[in-house]
Formats: structure tokens, sequence, C-alpha cells
């Protein structure tokens, strides 16, 4: 729905940010030539010993969306940052004969099962939790959906053994420890982590092995073994501005804006995190003061609104939220075993709900001491209305739309952006030292707990 046409504005982007760089298609690699860390020294359980022992575990980020999930990793071999985006969707597999065989998947002992785009495409995808972390993780089909993401995000980043003709090679794929900056609704991250709820929900995965079965489009069969090693939580929105105000090296930028607010359009939650950079005598930098809050929701609310417009023309469409999303998005609904186009339906459906967005907004559109910057997924889909709304009311150099390929998954590039600053200074760290850390969350059945 997206109208290529318009123009969005990227004056506002200081050319020394993470963001631009990316947006730029430029290495990245800091004043000193040297590029995003990506592996870190972390402590793993040794389920067998009882021990806590060290491991070279590899940088990630994902963005839990409720629409999507997001992931960034740095590419194995590049100086780029490697990202994917896979609907929030799953699917029991089918056994197919005589055509094309779809992605399938196994985690430990589960049933196979289609994840993203292949189980949309069956047109019986089943919709996965929305919501918090504590109501989501428990559920076993997300967390296979998890794992499998992951897996296809070391893909993309050059992890696996490969042949001549680049496709995977040889069965066994290794074992993969993984260092996870994990994006959250803010809500459930404070000053002080994230909060009891999520640590509960976050024991179901910390150092816990899943063995992972990949079967591909050509029937090629590979096994990985997966383990999240360490979770840093981070409140989603600010990863935006972390993208948006640090640099490859990691120091801010140089900018005169003194309170900055990012209003994140989600696929469950509409948010905004309002940054206050505070300047002070003698302080080479700005504090900076943090809030965030779920001001509205995403485009769940207009998926299902389509849902419901689609079932008072066609009465024996039904439709979960994650086919609903995908019809919002593409435009297209199958009809009688047809593509069929329903912009009318889309453009109805939209329009009324804009009036609601505006109201949400309009405080933010009103205060004009704060500079404003738009992503999320529903800042693509909503792109026209939200120009139209926003130039009425700012100055262009005031605010900011996220280029629309980077605003879906900028939440995990500001995830890596956060993780490699903590790599930095985990670097320096002796491997005694961080055995006798604290863990963030304990492994799930562990003797002890540190």
């Amino acid at each position: 729905m997206l109208n290529e046409n318009i123009q969005l504005s990227t004056t506002t982007l200081h050319p020394d940010s993470f963001l631009a760089k990316i947006a730029a298609g430029l290495p990245l690699v800091n004043r000193e030539g040297k590029e995003l860390i990506r592996q870190i020294q972390s402590p793993r359980w040794d389920e067998a010993r009882q021990v806590w022992e060290p491991t070279m575990a590899k940088l990630a980020a994902i963005d839990n969306g409720n629409d999507a999930i997001k992931g960034a990793m740095p590419d194995k071999q590049n100086p780029t940052l490697t990202t994917v985006r896979i609907p929030t969707a799953y699917a029991p597999a089918r056994e197919l004969r005589g055509v094309d065989r779809v992605l399938t998947w196994q985690v430990n002992d589960s049933e196979r099962f289609w994840i993203g785009e292949d189980a949309l495409e069956t047109q019986k995808a089943e919709s996965l939790p929305v919501g918090f972390t504590h109501e989501r993780l428990p559920d076993l089909r997300y967390q296979r959906y998890l794992i499998a993401a992951l897996v296809e995000l070391l893909i993309a980043a050059g992890y696996g053994q490969r042949g001549s003709d680049g496709a995977l090679m040889g069965e066994w794929q290794g074992e993969h420890d993984l260092y996870l900056s994990l994006g959250l609704p803010p809500e459930e991250v404070g000053r002080e982590g994230p909060t009891l709820l999520v640590q509960q929900a976050l024991r179901l995965i910390f150092n816990t092995s899943f063995q992972v079965r990949r079967s591909d489009e050509q029937g090629r069969l590979t096994t990985w073994t997966i383990r999240f090693v360490e979770i840093t939580p981070y409140a989603q929105s600010f990863a935006s501005f972390a993208a948006w105000y640090y640099t490859v090296d990691g120091t801010p930028i140089r900018t005169n804006i003194m309170k900055y607010v990012t209003l994140d359009i989600g696929g469950g939650q509409f948010h905004a995190c309002e940054v206050d950079l505070v300047r002070r005598a003698g302080l080479p930098r700005p504090r900076l003061r943090m809030s965030a809050s779920q001001i509205g929701d995403g485009t769940i609310v207009i998926a299902r609104g389509v849902s419901e417009a689609i079932r008072a023309r066609y009465y024996n469409i039904r439709l979960s939220d994650a086919e609903a999303q995908r019809v919002l998005i593409s435009g297209m609904l199958p009809v009688g075993g047809r593509e069929t186009p329903v912009d009318e339906i889309l453009q109805r459906v939209i329009s009324s709900r804009a009036e609601n967005l505006r109201s949400v907004m309009l405080p933010f559109l009103q205060e004009g001491k704060s500079f404003l910057l738009f992503t999320g997924g529903g800042s693509i889909l909503l792109a026209e209305t939200l120009h139209q709304i926003v130039s009425a009311h700012r100055r262009e150099d005031d605010y900011l739309f996220v280029p629309p390929h980077l605003s879906c998954v900028l939440n995990a590039i500001g995830g890596m952006v956060l993780g490699q600053a903590l790599a930095q200074r985990l670097v320096q760290t002796s491997t005694a030292e961080l055995l006798a850390g604290q863990r963030l969350v304990p492994p799930k059945g562990a003797a002890h707990e540190q």
C-alpha cells in the first residue's frame, strides 16, 4: 500500500550515524578501520558437568515484534550488517507429493512446521500470541518459530558450510552459541533490567540446547544446534534512537537536538519513546533521559478491521491475524482460489482508522519542542496518510521518516548498536571475571544459580 512516489524526508539524518551508514550502503568500519565485533567470549552452562565454561558466542539482535521477527547480525565475511524480517506465522507442515517442496523445520522432537511467508501461503497459518513476552514465549509454537528465525539469520549472515554452488553442504552445520540482544516492549525493561515476569519467561530458552532440522525447497537436510548463552533485553523503541544517535565507533553524533521522540508504529503496539539530551557544563557529552510508553495499538487493529470488512464482503472467508496483516501489506486476497485485489476495502478501513491515529499523534505534533522520528511497519504501510498529517504541523527539518527498507527492521539494527557497545566493554573482561559474573537469568534446571 506504500506509495513509492512519496519522497520521505532524510535531511535530518546525520551522515555519521549508524543509521546513515546503513542507509547509504557504506562499510561499517570505525575510524581505526576496525569492523563490527562478530563474536564475544561468554559463559555457557554445561548441563552434564553442572558448571559454567567459556565459549565464543556470535552477536545477534532480535526485535521481538508482534507482526514479525526482525533480526540483525554482522556478516561473517563483510563489514556489513545482515537483516531479516520473517512474518509471525506458523503452520504445521503437510505432506506434499508431486509438487515443489516447502522450507520445513523441526525443533527437538516437535512436529514439522512452516513459518513466515511459507506458512501464510498455506492459507491455514495459525495466529501466534500477540502481547507481552511472558504471554508469548511460553507458547511452544512461538519458541520453535523464534529458533527457526535465528537459524535463517545465521544463514543470511554467511554461517553454515556451503558447496561451490553456494548451497548449504553437508547435514551437520555445527553448534552456534548466541549472545542475543532481545528487543522487548519498553514496559518490560527498566533501569534495573527486565521485569520479573520477563526473566521467568526467558528462563524457558536461556542456556537451553535446541536441535534444529531444516529441510530446504530441494529436500536438502541440515541440522543445527542453537543455544542462547546470554540474553540482554533492550527497549525496542529506544533502539531506534540508538541507531540514529550513535556512530559506528559508538560515539554520539554532534547534534543541537535537545528533545527527541520516536513514534514506533508496530504490528501490535504503537509506542512513543522520548529522550532528553541534557547538556551540562564540564561534561563531554549530553546525559540521556528516556521514557517510553504505549500510546495506542499498532497495525493489528487495522488488520482486524480489514478482516471484519472482508468477512462482511465474503461471508465464507475467515482470516487469522497473520493472514490479515499480509493482506494489509500486499493488497491481495485469495477469493475462490484466485488472487483478488482488495484495495477498495483497504483504503476504506485505513481511512476510517486514520482519524484515531491522528488523535493519538496530535499531542506530539502540536508540542513543537521535540524532534520526531517515525519508524515501524505501520509508518511504511500508512506513509501517505502520515506524511499528510505530519507535514501539516511540522517543518521538514523537525522530523524524520526512516527510509522504508530500514524502517521495519530499525529496532533490530538499533539492538545491534547497543549490543556492539556492550561487546566493546566485554572485550576487556577476563575469562575469570566472566565466569564469576551475575547471569541475567539462570539456566533452566541448573543445579545452582550465580
